[in-house]
């Protein structure tokens, strides 16, 4: 927290020092959709720990507002575990009227059956800033070709689905996304990210890797465990089994049998994959990729092998022929490592 403890002067240090303006409601959900500051993000302290992927970087200062009952949960939760938390409200009459008077809170008596659907929401993860970017442009181009302004995107090793989440809930165009990751957790928050959101509805999982020759292998399960029973006295127990892939051929694997408005992977290189991704994408459509380079100039330990990293102008070199290269660049990420973002729209 801040040197000074009154709601004003914290409230008046947070609006004034922090650019992104994220605050972690730790209210029940009733609690924070009947009276909240805006812009902010409700998780219960008591759902935390499943909830931790969708937290920022810890690099990232963001805001804290405790119920009145479990006031200095902050510290032990977060703060002692690394998160950077320099602002903490306690909820009370106090932190409200202020913010009445900044104009940054919302009140609304929506009665006890109310599910708060179709309620504004945020977001405290960060989606690829490259992606974020580029979006104005490629949504701009896009809505011209779609005469519904529906369009769709391919998120190739999707991870936890901050991308496609947040793709979804963009307001532009309406965005469908078909999410795919080789970890059935990782699909399994990428759903739970959507459902926060409401855009569930707007995304399909797919559970299938990319093997490092490039061809592709559906798993016969999402899940990553099942439910078995013991010996004697029939009992059931949850048992770790290892995912099985499919024996079907790629011609039969939904995702790889459509095109696309825009194919993305992020921080994700199969090499043997990128003809198959341009194939995948639309004529006058996107391809973004966003991944580790070997730049020339930045040593990092992961990831280790060149096979996980491009080589300096190697995007450019493949896609030159039959893709509009719009951006190529260097940048680092949070962490200090080198990625080369690539945009480029398919030609005719």
């Amino acid at each position: 927290m801040t040197g000074v403890n009154s709601p004003k002067s914290t409230l008046y240090h947070w609006i004034n020092n922090s650019s992104k303006k994220l605050l972690l409601d730790f209210r029940p959900l009733h609690k924070h959709y009947t009276r909240r500051i805006i812009p902010s993000v409700c998780i219960p302290f008591t759902d935390l720990k499943k909830h931790l992927f969708e937290l920022p970087s810890k690099s990232l200062p963001f805001a804290v507002l405790e119920p009145h009952d479990n006031a200095g949960i902050t510290q032990k939760l977060l703060i002692d575990q690394g998160w950077n938390v320099p602002w903490i409200f306690v909820e009370g009459e106090e932190l409200w009227e202020v913010s009445r008077e900044l104009g940054i809170l919302e009140e609304i008596d929506d009665g006890p059956n109310n599910e708060f659907k179709n309620r504004l929401k945020w977001t405290l993860f960060q989606p690829s800033p490259f992606l974020v970017r580029t979006i104005d442009r490629i949504e701009e181009s896009l809505k011209h070709l779609s005469s519904n302004h529906v369009v769709n995107c391919l998120d190739i090793a999707c991870g936890n689905g901050r991308d496609a989440a947040w793709l979804s809930s963009r307001q532009t165009i309406d965005w469908r996304v078909t999410a795919v990751d080789a970890m059935s957790v990782a699909l399994d928050r990428t759903r739970q990210l959507a459902s926060d959101l409401d855009v569930l509805f707007k995304i399909q999982t797919f559970h299938a890797k990319i093997m490092v020759d490039g061809s592709v292998k559906r798993y016969q399960e999402s899940l990553s465990s099942q439910t078995s029973m013991k010996d004697g006295d029939g009992a059931s127990e949850m048992i770790k089994t290892r995912p099985k892939f499919d024996n079907i051929p790629e011609k039969e694997i939904e995702f790889l049998n459509k095109e696309y408005d825009l194919v993305i992977s992020i921080r994700f290189l199969r090499r043997e994959f990128l003809s198959n991704m341009a194939s995948l994408v639309k004529p006058r459509g996107f391809l973004l990729i966003s991944t580790f380079v070997n730049d020339g100039r930045h040593t990092y330990k992961n990831p280790r092998s060149n096979s996980h990293r491009l080589e300096l102008g190697e995007l450019a070199t493949k896609f030159r022929k039959g893709f509009e290269i719009i951006n190529d660049e260097i940048e680092l990420i949070e962490d200090g490592r080198p990625v080369n973002s690539f945009l480029a729209r398919k030609k005719i």
